[in-house]
């Protein structure tokens, strides 16, 4: 008979129990020393006091003579159930006058020794077959682990080779009866296969969630072990390092201590417990111990996805970076400051950290003014949150000698180069300054190269600061700032630790936003027109792009859209997630969302419907002389917008260049996209979708656009881990700089100037804005002078011009991100840069509009808009590498490419044309029809009901297609399998219809 013991769920438990029985602290215990009245095995927990506090033992023996072990869990029992496992074991117990503690953690480096040896005698016991409940004492659960006799872990294992799994662990505990005391006295709850662990810290019954607690989607292979042995044993992780077993005894009392918690919903006002998951206990212990070994001064890039649990991340970081020490015993940090613009996370931090800390006040929240941070950071309050924009307020108001680690929310909103050169030089004292330019104190210098200076190595990475930056989809510039080197990637850099999207979606904490993606494309005609020059060359890019935006600005085409997207609507989201389902907007520009939102209103009111619609934009938009702003546009007393569109009622916003990055609404179902999009741009407008909620199955894109082909590539660089292949060369700017130079706009007498006006003397503005004026009347108006005279010398010059300004735009953007990474110090280029910043201000810019001829060519009534592309978009299970810019500064650039008018009309219409003639005789035909119906315009005459107009006018319809079924078959067709097009046309007729009876 084959031998299958060896392969059997009881040989994996005798691994597991054996592995754990021999680390340190532990033991194996036996399951007759548990009690299922008091859940405790009090033997262990009197041990540990003897050992530990043998004063309060004797003290329980005095009050209790030879009763003692049994008052002892008798008190427990009643204290545990009332207070919890998690607070007795963090704070203790007191009763009759003898004060317990039910566990010691470990001492910061260079503690006291006493407090080593009881942390030391921590008792942690492993147990096997533990039966739980005196109602149904045949039942067990496999693994029990306990700590100082208090049961803080359950483990239920399934064996693949007995053909279970993790999926019948959890069925198992599902059917378990929660209402047993003993599921509350753990913390939490494994299900574990050889291959898999999930976990929960609540028992619901069939309602348990269980979130995945794996290493990556599939656990990697571990040779001569199971996938799942990372919980018990030793490991390697993902960069090679050794990390500790998750069940250990070092492992568990660090999480006990530091990161377990409550957390209330604001939304339900329901109370769970967070354990951590893998990626956000692996990230914070590696981060932890990197900078524990190299203190400050280093970079740290953390690529989390949407649904990795950033905030509790975040908190515990900045916990335990507080009170982190070195080998030295010394704090490697005096304070961590979170930069963030989330108000949630405010408040978030403050609620966890409160919960670890003995100490009020070590959270402080600056929501006040720029006094509050700087009081703040006098003080040295070890936890400061704020917003990256108030350090740009006080940078003379305090000067600091300390050490930070900087906890970056967003790296790509909160991480631009003027403001953090702010942050820098508020947390840097003059002394830090001086030692990081290596300068000899005797050394004499220009005061003002002296401030130059300080200001450019304050851009630049520093010894006393830590950056900690949060990011789902880093862009090439934030790899460079922030990303770890990696030998493996050329001259690359990698995150400091990953949780991929791809990880994300397929363990259910985010929706796949690709998985229904429709593309539309648009229609139009040009016609040829006389007054054109059709054989004038223009540059192709430009030309394509003007047209495009005239045609999608178009009131007829937003119409056609609006219809189209109230229709989507309708029929495809408006029952999803139990009928709450809602829908963004997102259009390229304010006059663009101003549009959208006249248009969907009028159709919403035309059509009946009860969807409520808020627009978002910035500032006033004036379209025909009327001026328009979200307050003007919403419904009276709507304030704050994304409160608002929490309401029921309200079921779709518009936006434009508003709520694309940081906007979390878990009913956000469904996306119109009438916006250029591509890179980070895309990942993170449509990520809005992305947020799981109860009854949420699915998302869904229309897209008027881009194509699947565009999104496919912007959302495979941020699939998995994102790479960065080279790095950017800091000589760039002197190239930037000689480009500049060259154009003879200014002269290198100028820029001595300003620095005498700007730094020296300090003049204010007045005074500077003719110094510029001059420079633009001198320089920059005469550029082309050469060519003053020939036909085209206009031209020549508004390109010349168009050229320098962007140029200049280059210069000032490239050096605010190249001053970060430099190693050197020049003081010619800090100069340029404050010269170029606000030269740019004054340049003249005109909006490129197309010509008037050009205008009149575009034939409207041609427009249509068609599905092409309706299903998923696939990603590749791979890495995403970007690329730094590969220009060296030198440019001209590369001149766009031109063609003829002539053939881009030519191309235009093969494009995007097609024949609409049939559909022009079809409409003609039914207009002249309904004219001569008298009976009709009697009905509209004698009824004033909108409704009943409209059904005598689509059966007039209805009528004349009959009538001509063989002319109009396609047409007619097409209104009945396109709903869309059939209420847009049906719509568009009635008010031809109303509008020609009022005539």
């Amino acid at each position: 008979m084959l031998e299958t013991s060896r392969v059997s769920e009881q040989a994996a438990e005798e691994g597991i129990v054996a592995s754990l029985a021999t680390s340190p602290l532990y033991r194996e215990r036996q399951n007759t020393s548990f009690d299922a009245t008091s859940f405790l095995d009090v033997a262990e927990t009197c041990a540990f006091i003897q050992a530990t506090q043998p004063k309060e033992w004797t003290k329980l023996g005095k009050q209790f003579p030879g009763g003692e072990q049994e008052a002892l869990a008798a008190h427990l029992a009643t204290l545990l159930q009332k207070r919890g496992t998690l607070e007795v074991l963090r704070n203790g117990v007191s009763f009759n006058g003898v004060n317990l503690q039910l566990a010691y953690f470990r001492p910061s480096a260079g503690g006291n020794p006493e407090h080593q040896t009881r942390y030391e005698s921590n008792r942690f016991a492993v147990m096997r077959q533990v039966h739980f409940s005196t109602k149904t004492p045949d039942q067990s659960i496999d693994i029990v682990i306990f700590l100082n006799g208090l049961p803080i872990i359950s483990i239920e294992l399934k064996n693949h080779f007995t053909s279970q799994n993790v999926h019948h662990a959890i069925a198992q505990y599902r059917r378990r009866d929660h209402r047993e005391q003993f599921w509350g006295r753990c913390l939490v709850h494994f299900a574990l296969d050889d291959d898999s662990a999930y976990m929960t810290t609540k028992l619901e019954g069939k309602e348990t969630a269980f979130l995945p607690f794996n290493r990556d989607t599939f656990n990697p292979v571990i040779y001569g072990r199971f996938a799942s042995s990372y919980l018990w044993s030793d490991f390697a992780d993902e960069d090679g390092e050794l990390q500790q077993g998750i069940l250990r005894a070092d492992s568990l009392l660090l999480l006990i201590q530091n990161y377990l918690h409550a957390e209330r919903s604001e939304k339900t006002g329901k109370e769970k417990f967070i354990f951590p998951r893998f990626h956000q206990l692996m990230a914070v212990r590696k981060l932890l111990a990197h900078a524990k070994t190299h203190g400050s001064g280093h970079n740290y890039l953390i690529q989390h996805s949407a649904g990795s649990g950033k905030s509790n991340s975040i908190a515990w970081l900045s916990h335990q970076l507080a009170n982190l020490c070195g080998a030295d015993g010394q704090p490697v940090f005096d304070s961590i400051v979170v930069i963030t613009d989330r108000r949630i996370l405010d408040k978030q931090l403050q609620d966890t950290i409160k919960q670890f800390e003995k100490i009020k006040g070590v959270v402080t929240k600056i929501d006040r003014n720029t006094k509050q941070l700087v009081k703040a950071l006098e003080r040295g309050d070890k936890i400061i949150i704020t917003t990256l924009q108030k350090f740009g307020f006080i940078a003379e108001m305090v000067k600091l000698d300390k050490r930070f680690a900087i906890i970056v929310d967003e790296a790509h909103s909160s991480q631009t180069g003027e403001n953090v050169k702010d942050l820098k030089i508020v947390l840097t004292s003059d002394e830090q300054l001086r030692q990081a330019l290596d300068k000899d104190e005797e050394e004499e210098m220009d005061p003002i190269e002296v401030e130059l200076e300080k200001i450019q190595k304050a851009r630049q990475r520093l010894p006393h600061l830590s950056f900690f930056a949060f990011t789902a989809t880093p862009k090439d510039k934030t790899l460079e700032l922030f990303g770890t080197k990696d030998a493996r990637v050329k001259k690359g850099f990698r995150p400091f630790h990953q949780y991929t999207m791809r990880q994300a979606v397929d363990e259910g904490f985010i929706l796949d936003v690709l998985k229904s993606y429709t593309t539309y494309k648009t229609y139009f005609e040009l016609i040829e027109n006389e007054k054109a020059e059709g054989e004038k060359e223009v540059e192709k890019l430009k030309a394509r792009r003007l047209l495009l935006e005239y045609v999608d600005q178009h009131e007829f085409a937003i119409k056609r859209k609006a219809h189209i997207i109230v229709d989507h609507f309708t029929r495809k989201t408006a029952h999803k997630i139990k009928g709450q389902a809602k829908a963004m907007v997102v259009t390229h520009s304010r006059a663009h969302a101003v549009r959208y939102m006249q248009e969907i209103s009028n159709v919403i009111r035309e059509q009946n419907l009860n969807y409520g619609v808020l627009v978002a934009f910035t500032g006033t938009v004036t379209i025909n002389e009327q001026k328009y702003t979200e307050e003007s546009m919403n419904p009276p007393g709507t304030g704050d917008i994304a409160e608002a569109f929490k309401k029921p009622e309200q079921r779709m916003l518009v936006v434009a260049n508003k709520f694309q990055t940081g906007f979390d609404q878990p009913l956000l179902h469904t996306m119109y996209v009438d916006k250029k999009l591509g890179g980070v741009a895309a990942v993170q407008t449509l990520s809005r979708l992305n947020r799981t909620a109860p009854g949420k199955q699915d998302t869904m894109v229309l897209d008027f656009v881009n194509s699947q082909e565009v999104i496919d590539a912007s959302f495979q660089d941020y699939y998995q881990r994102t790479e960065l292949e080279g790095e950017t060369d800091p000589n760039k700017l002197y190239n930037l700089k000689y480009t500049l130079e060259s154009s003879k706009v200014f002269t290198a007498d100028d820029v001595v100037e300003f620095v005498d006006l700007f730094i020296v003397k300090k003049v204010p503005s007045e005074k500077l804005q003719p110094f510029f004026q001059r420079i633009v009347e001198a320089g920059y108006n005469n550029l082309a002078l050469e060519h003053k005279g020939k036909p085209d010398y206009e031209k020549l010059r508004a390109a010349a011009q168009d050229k320098f300004r962007k140029e200049t735009a280059r210069y000032v953007k490239q050096y605010t991100f190249i001053s970060q990474i430099m190693t050197f110090v020049d003081t010619s280029l800090e100069k340029f840069y404050l010269f170029a910043k606000l030269l740019l201000k004054q340049l003249p810019y005109q909006k490129q509009t197309l010509p008037l001829e050009v205008v009149e060519m575009i034939d409207m009534e041609k427009y249509r808009v068609q599905e092409e592309q309706n299903g998923s978009i696939v990603l590749a299970k791979e890495d995403g590498t970007l690329t730094p810019s590969a220009d060296d500064g030198h440019r001209g650039g590369k001149e766009q490419e031109k063609e003829k008018l002539k053939i881009i009309v030519q191309k235009l219409n093969e494009e995007y044309g097609i024949p609409f003639e049939e559909a022009d005789r079809v409409i003609n035909a039914i207009k002249q029809k309904l004219e001569k119906d008298d009976a009709l315009r009697e009905a509209f005459k004698t009824s004033d009901i909108d409704h009943l107009r409209r059904d005598k006018l689509n059966r007039s319809i209805k009528d004349a297609f009959l009538n001509n079924a063989d002319e109009f078959l396609s047409f007619m067709a097409k209104t009945e399998t396109d709903p869309g097009f059939g209420k847009f046309f049906f719509s568009e007729m009635f008010k031809w219809y109303s509008g020609s009876l009022n005539e």
